[in-house]
């Protein structure tokens, strides 16, 4: 097992054939979110389904995975889309990325490889020309709020949910 030091020298991107490896993680990510809002999320999949749609999105040219430590069995991940808007009459074209999904291992939290990967992140969206990133994160996720705010991700919309 690598040590924090050694998950924050080895980020690295990880190849969409390798996907597989971010299933254990995924799966914690999603339980903690159907735990807290079943109302929003189905219930964890099987480990195979998972793998197949972590394959699947990965393999999309304008997403990138980052994993942390070991690539066989990594303490953390960011997943990221790159994308596109063009101007409208109220809005400036935006060049920006997406993330998705970030996760570091229970065993393997408050150790800065969060902070870890979104700087590598920010390095490859610079050399991209990408110029913001948004992210979205659950409102019970206190970790998620101070993960991001601690990155200078700070909240510009708030999306309120309710029954009709």
């Amino acid at each position: 097992m690598s040590t924090s030091q050694e998950d924050h020298d080895m980020i690295t991107t990880l190849p969409p054939d390798r996907a597989a490896v971010l299933e254990p993680l995924l799966r914690q990510v999603h339980d903690l979110h159907v735990a807290h809002q079943p109302q929003h999320y189905l219930p964890t999949p099987a480990p195979s389904v998972l793998r197949g749609f972590l394959s699947d999105w990965l393999a999309q040219p304008q997403v990138t995975a980052l994993v942390a430590g070991d690539v066989g069995a990594p303490t953390g991940y960011l997943v990221y889309e790159e994308e596109r808007r063009a101007a409208s009459v109220l809005k400036p074209a935006m060049h920006h990325a997406v993330l998705h999904h970030i996760c570091v291992d229970a065993a393997h939290r408050r150790q800065g490889i969060a902070a870890a990967l979104i700087a590598q992140m920010r390095v490859l969206c610079r050399d991209a020309g990408i110029e913001r990133i948004r992210v979205t994160y659950a409102a019970f996720n206190t970790a998620s709020a101070r993960t991001m705010a601690q990155a200078g991700l700070d909240p510009v919309t708030i999306i309120a949910d309710g029954a009709v």
